[in-house]
């Protein structure tokens, strides 16, 4: 089994649950054609890509530490972030849990210039998102210092009043006894059985469940602390519980959390790196993740063809996943690693930069900005001569656009401090030439150099056709692999293959320096 989640995600009035609908539909479609198993579902309705503030999103993004699922599949990858800062930065975040982006209806979504400033800038996470979240912030920092909310809903147990937090009594004693009877040994299970035979619900009006109880049972704000970034404030959030009964409860949860690692250990699961990018050649399947055990008791890991395992109707044999991975790396080191190929991939992503973060897209924002702010006086205009009545609808839409110009604005800064901080070929050139000389060997730099360079593999059990990020600007299609294949030279120097492979005509691309074709030998590391 492989599992995977799916998040999903609408932003504006222009878009309802039908465009989740959607949105679920392909990602199932594309979990079962692949041979995943759908595990959960993470939806924000109504919330924009440009901000990371989506408490479903950031629920994610902590259930990935806890190594349940292998994929995050999304619709298209601007449904996971629309910010390239956000977007390296959470990926990166992802993948140090072993779990990686897939998007259901694009083989890659972008062009392959962004997909190599996306892993420079992930190369960078510490200084080009943390550092430059901070700076753009700095509103937010001094809301955090006088008290203030900074935007973020309010646990459950508390509300906003001017934008103060506040206890709300009507949900604060069931935070209390959630502490007070995990304290004294209550099982998780028995408190959610009894919380929702209650009928309480979540600050979300969701019944409870484990992760909710985790959330409540770890935040500090219940003793009085709230932190927002760097700043600690103790005094600006009345407490609901005692210090003392905070600490039972820590170290409860501790002694639990480490009998559970106790019970996983040795049971970590292998990352195939090659997910997404490899395909068979003879039906244009995806190769995806298949392990067993040998006589002697020994898991071996393999890629095979997801037709070939689901339907039995495909005859490509599967294929060792450590030496595949090892000789797609050496192959795009030697394909991409080159002084001529560094040097135009450093030009074209510095050019990429300056294009995403140059100031015609300042401008942008701020036209985008502008009209929304229009239809903000519009609607406060409107508000005057309205019945009481219809006043609700309205007062909505006004919310729905304040928090549009909150995200438009939250760009703008980061652009206009990223116009600042230029990135030259220089730059990306340093970058390349950290890969040269690399230890094949290590799984961690196979998996940048797949990651950032190889584009498409399609794997014949005797040749391979790998695409890289260098020219065009979509992964090659099964078809477009059948229409190349005649144009495409053996790169190993030898004869060309006489061996008939499909093809629907000529060639419809100038491959250049894009593609390499090898006879494909197994060898032993």
């Amino acid at each position: 089994m492989n599992p995977v989640v799916i998040y999903a995600r609408y932003s504006s009035s222009a878009q309802n649950e039908q465009s989740i609908e959607g949105q679920l539909r392909e990602c199932y479609k594309y979990a079962e054609q692949n041979g995943y198993t759908v595990v959960c579902e993470y939806i924000d309705r109504a919330l924009s890509g440009r901000s990371d503030d989506r408490p479903e999103f950031l629920r994610m993004i902590e259930d990935a530490k806890k190594g349940q699922f292998e994929f995050v599949i999304v619709y298209k990858l601007d449904r996971f972030a629309r910010n390239r800062y956000d977007s390296a930065f959470y990926k990166h975040k992802l993948k140090q849990c072993g779990v990686k982006v897939l998007s259901a209806t694009e083989a890659i979504g972008d062009n392959p210039e962004s997909i190599i400033l996306e892993a420079v800038l992930e190369a960078s996470a510490e200084y080009y998102s943390h550092d430059l979240s901070q700076k753009v912030t700095r509103g937010m920092r001094e809301s955090a210092l006088k008290g203030n909310s900074t935007g973020s809903p309010a646990p459950l147990g508390y509300k906003h009043v001017d934008k103060k937090v506040v206890i709300d009594e009507n949900k604060a004693h069931i935070v209390r006894y959630v502490f007070e009877e995990y304290a004294t040994g209550t099982s998780i299970v028995e408190l959610i059985d009894t919380l929702n035979a209650k009928g309480y619900t979540t600050k979300q009006g969701k019944p409870f469940n484990k992760d909710s109880f985790k959330r409540v049972l770890q935040n500090e704000k219940y003793i009085g602390i709230w932190r927002y970034t760097d700043i600690v404030n103790e005094n600006s959030v009345p407490p609901l519980i005692s210090r003392e009964l905070f600490e039972r409860v820590q170290q409860r949860a501790k002694a639990s959390k480490h009998a559970a690692k106790g019970r996983r250990k040795g049971s970590g699961k292998p990352i195939y790196h090659l997910t997404g990018k490899l395909f068979c050649a003879y039906c244009g399947a995806h190769m995806t993740a298949e392990s067993g055990y040998s006589s002697t008791g020994e898991m071996h890991n393999y890629y095979s063809c997801s037709r070939r395992k689901r339907y039995k109707n495909c005859n490509k044999a599967i294929e060792k996943k450590d030496f595949l991975e090892w000789y797609i790396a050496e192959q795009a080191v030697e394909a991409v690693l080159t002084p001529h190929r560094m040097k135009y991939i450093a030009e074209s992503v510095a050019k990429q930069y300056a294009n995403e973060f140059g100031h015609f897209r300042i401008n942008e924002l701020e036209k985008q900005i502008n009209r929304v702010n229009r239809e903000i006086d519009k609607c406060v205009d409107t508000l005057l001569d309205t019945p009481k009545s219809a006043q609700k609808r309205i007062n909505a839409r006004i919310e729905e656009l304040e928090a549009q110009e909150n995200d438009l604005s939250t760009d703008l800064a980061k652009l206009k401090i990223a116009t600042n901080i230029r990135l030259t070929s220089d730059d990306v050139m340093i970058w390349l030439k950290s890969f040269v000389g690399g230890d094949l060997m290590d799984a961690e730099y196979r998996r940048k150099i797949i990651d950032s360079f190889v584009n498409a593999i399609y794997l014949y059990d005797d040749q391979i056709i790998i695409y890289y990020n260098i020219k065009d600007s979509k992964q090659v299609s099964y078809i477009g692999m059948l229409e190349d294949a005649g144009a495409i030279s053996i790169g190993n120097g030898d004869s060309p293959e006489t061996k008939k492979l499909p093809s629907t005509g000529e060639s419809v691309r100038q491959l250049g320096d894009m593609v390499t074709r090898r006879r494909f030998e197994r060898r032993t590391l």
